[in-house]
């Protein structure tokens, strides 16, 4: 299963939410699972994948979750710029405003609720993951300038990458 990268039109798309959690659910989930493992990544929506369903895998070393139907419940008032970077915008990196608390609720594959209070880092994959089933990718929440910058960046990147495939 590969990654979708920037600007496929299905990462702009408004993802569904899951009705019932059967063994396609459950599929694309460990899916998911060895896409972000093998990536290297911490966090993945399935839009990524090129599926819009409510469906995110976020591991922060001790801390894997697969979350069906995320919603993100509460953030608090409190905000960090931090360096962000996204599977599906490989390479670049760019600071992004985002909640230093969040509370999340979901589902989890087995259909059984699940709430989760994360801070730091965590917060900021469960806020990154879910914009991803929104349609909104972290370039979205730049300046004018910082978004021409990255996606710049990211653009060359993909010209390099393509002449050492090439060559």
């Amino acid at each position: 299963m590969g990654i979708v990268t920037y600007p496929d039109e299905v990462l702009r798309g408004k993802s569904n939410p899951i009705e019932d959690v059967d063994d396609e659910i459950v599929s694309l989930a460990d899916r998911m699972t060895e896409a972000l493992f093998r990536a290297e990544g911490i966090g993945l929506a399935a839009p990524q994948v090129g599926v819009l369903k409510r469906l995110i895998v976020v591991n922060l070393e001790d801390d894997f979750h697969i979350v069906v139907n995320p919603e993100i419940v509460e953030t608090n008032e409190e905000t960090e710029s931090a360096a962000e970077g996204c599977l599906s915008v490989p390479g670049p990196e760019a600071d992004v405003e985002r909640a230093t608390e969040v509370e999340v609720s979901g589902y989890d594959l087995d259909g059984k609720e699940v709430k989760l209070t994360r801070e730091g880092l965590a917060a900021r994959v469960f806020l990154h993951e879910v914009d991803h089933l929104n349609g909104t990718l972290f370039i979205d929440h730049l300046s004018e300038t910082a978004r021409t910058l990255t996606l710049r960046e990211y653009r060359n990147a993909q010209k390099e990458e393509n002449t050492r495939a090439a060559a």
